[in-house]
């Protein structure tokens, strides 16, 4: 006596992924100068998690884009506010 199995294919369904919303905070503030600006700013940013960091000669305005919402934006702009060559930081 022979034993015969079948295997009949398996349908799987992909693993659903949910992909979670990020938290974006936009900082953008007017400067007045750039020469040692980026390091300062490193330095007032260090716990944060910076996505992007521009710094337009043209119109003398630095963007800051920060992900997470752990934080207090009105805390970081006023931090990033007292960094010597930055005037006037909003943020949304």
């Amino acid at each position: 006596m022979t034993a015969m199995a079948t295997l009949a294919p398996v349908k799987t369904t992909p693993p659903a992924y949910v992909v979670p919303e990020r938290v974006l905070t936009v900082f953008t503030a007017d400067i007045v100068e750039t020469r040692g600006l980026l390091a300062r700013i490193a330095v007032q940013l260090n716990p944060y998690d910076v996505r992007e960091l521009t710094l337009c000669l043209e119109s003398c305005t630095l963007r800051i884009v920060v992900e997470g919402n752990g934080f207090d934006a009105g805390r970081v702009a006023a931090r990033l506010d007292k960094v010597i060559g930055v005037l006037e930081v909003s943020y949304s």
